[in-house]
C-alpha cells in the first residue's frame, strides 16, 4: 500500500497588496498552514508529501521566506517531500526560486522536480513528473508522463505529477497547459497530482485525477480551497482511496447588503457577524453594498459597518450602490451647488456610456439625475467629449466599473459633507 498526502498552489509570498498592511498576516497564514498539512501528513504515516507547482508565488520571492520554508521541511526529515515547479514558480534556469543555494544545498528529503523523471518511491511506487519551464504553453504537459510510465516495472503503482488547466470545454484557456480529462487512463497511472486550479475538484478520468486547490483560501471565489488529498493505493490497478482534508488557518466569507430591503439586509448581516465574532482573529470578512440609497442613509450603513468590522482579521467594504437623492435633496443642491449637480450629472452619463447604454442616455434618460439641472447652463456631456475627456489619462471607457464610479460619487458626496455647514 501507498500512503501520500497531495497538495498544491501554495502561492507563499502572494502580495496581498488589496488588504494593505493586514497582507502580511494573510502571508503568514500560509506558512502556519504548511506546517499544518506537514504535521497532518506525519500523523497519517504517509509515504509522501506531494506538491504539485506552485508552492511559491514567483521566482522572486525573498530568501528569507525560502529559508522559513526550508526550515519547515527540514524539522520533518523523516517525511520526503518532493516539489514540483508550476507555472507560477517554473524552472526556467539561473533565475528560478530552484537554482538558489537553499534548494540546490535542501535536505537529502527534500526533492525538486526539475526535470521529467521517474523517482521510485518504495513500497513497489514510482512517482513521475512533468514540470513546467515557462508560465504559458497550449502543451498538454501530461503526454509526457506516457512516456516515462515506459521506464518504470508494469506491476509498480504509478503515481503522476503535473501542472495545467483541466481542458473542461469552456473553463479553461488554451494556452494554460490544457490537460486531457483521461490523462492519467491514457499513460497507464494508478493516479495523477495535479495542481493549477485555487478550488478542490475530484472525480475526473474515474477519480484517478485530483485537483485539490490551494490549501490556504487567497480570494473571496474559492468556496472550496483550504483543503489537502490524502491518497491511498492498495496495489497497481486498484483505485485511488482520497480524503478530503481540512488545513486551511482564515476563514473567508463574504456578503451582501442590498438597500432594496435595508432593515432586513441588517439584521441579516449583523446576526452573521455576530456568529463569527468567537473566531474573529481569523476571519477575513467582505460586504458588498449593493442596490440605490440616499447619501444618508449610505454614510450611516458605513459608519455602522466600519465598527462591525474592526473585530476581524480583515474587513473589507466593497460599495457598488448607486446614490439616489430625493426630488427635495435634488432641488437643494442644484440650487446651493449647481456645477456639482452638473459633475454628478455627467457622471451618471459616462456610467451609462461605460455600460453600453449609450442611445437610452441620449433619447429618454430613466434617472432625474442625467437631466441637466435649469440652474447650469452647460449641456449634456455627450460621447465624444467624454472619450476625449478620458483620451489623456489613457482611460478606457469601456474598463470603467461599477464599484469605480460608485466610489467616484461617494468621494464627491464625503467632500460635500466636509465642506457643507
Amino acid at each position: 500500500m501507498l500512503r501520500f498526502v497531495h497538495s498544491s498552489d501554495w502561492q507563499l509570498g502572494a502580495r496581498f497588496s488589496q488588504f494593505g498592511p493586514k497582507a502580511a498576516q494573510l502571508r503568514a497564514a500560509r506558512i502556519v498552514t504548511l506546517q499544518k498539512a506537514l504535521d497532518l501528513a506525519l500523523s497519517k504515516q504517509a509515504d509522501a508529501f506531494l506538491i504539485a507547482g506552485d508552492l511559491f508565488e514567483d521566482n522572486q520571492v525573498d530568501d528569507g521566506l525560502v529559508r522559513t520554508v526550508l526550515d519547515l521541511f527540514g524539522a520533518r526529515s523523516s517525511l520526503p517531500i518532493y516539489i514540483l515547479p508550476g507555472n507560477h514558480d517554473p524552472h526556467t534556469g539561473p533565475d528560478s526560486v530552484w537554482q538558489r543555494k537553499a534548494f540546490l544545498n535542501a535536505p537529502h528529503h527534500v526533492h525538486v522536480l526539475r526535470e521529467a523523471l521517474a523517482v521510485e518511491l518504495g513500497n513497489n511506487a514510482y512517482l513521475l513528473a512533468a514540470p513546467l519551464r515557462q508560465k504559458l504553453s497550449s502543451h498538454d504537459p501530461s503526454l509526457k508522463l506516457a512516456e516515462l510510465v515506459t521506464t518504470v516495472p508494469a506491476e509498480a503503482i504509478k503515481i503522476g505529477i503535473t501542472h495545467g488547466a483541466l481542458a473542461i470545454e469552456s473553463k479553461h484557456q488554451p494556452n494554460d497547459f490544457p490537460i486531457a480529462l483521461n490523462a492519467a487512463s491514457r499513460a497507464g497511472l494508478d493516479y495523477l497530482a495535479v495542481g493549477h486550479w485555487h478550488n478542490w475538484l475530484t472525480d475526473t478520468d474515474s477519480g484517478r485525477i485530483v485537483m485539490p486547490g490551494t490549501p490556504e483560501p487567497d480570494r473571496f471565489t474559492n468556496d472550496d480551497s483550504g483543503h489537502v488529498a490524502f491518497v491511498e493505493i492498495d496495489g497497481p490497478g486498484q483505485s485511488p482511496r482520497i480524503q478530503k482534508l481540512p488545513v486551511a488557518t482564515l476563514d473567508w466569507r463574504s456578503f451582501s447588503f442590498d438597500f432594496l430591503h435595508p432593515e432586513a439586509a441588517r439584521a441579516s448581516l449583523a446576526a452573521a457577524l455576530t456568529a463569527l465574532t468567537p473566531a474573529a482573529y481569523r476571519a477575513v470578512v467582505r460586504v458588498t453594498l449593493a442596490g440605490t440609497a440616499s447619501p444618508a442613509a449610505l454614510h450611516e450603513t458605513r459608519t455602522w459597518l466600519a465598527t462591525s468590522l474592526t473585530p476581524f482579521l480583515v474587513g473589507q467594504l466593497v460599495d457598488e450602490t448607486r446614490v439616489a437623492l430625493t426630488a427635495i435633496e435634488l432641488a437643494d443642491l442644484r440650487t446651493r451647488h449647481p456645477i456639482l449637480a452638473q459633475v454628478l450629472a455627467d457622471i451618471d452619463r459616462l456610467e451609462a456610456f461605460a455600460g453600453g447604454h449609450v442611445a437610452a442616455v441620449i433619447a429618454s434618460p430613466s434617472d432625474a439625475s442625467l437631466a441637466p439641472s435649469p440652474a447650469v447652463t452647460t449641456p449634456p456631456l455627450t460621447l465624444a467629449e467624454a472619450q476625449a475627456l478620458l483620451a489623456p489619462a489613457k482611460i478606457d471607457l469601456t474598463q470603467l466599473t461599477p464599484t469605480w464610479f460608485a466610489q467616484l460619487r461617494q468621494t464627491i458626496f464625503q467632500s460635500l459633507r466636509e465642506v457643507s455647514p
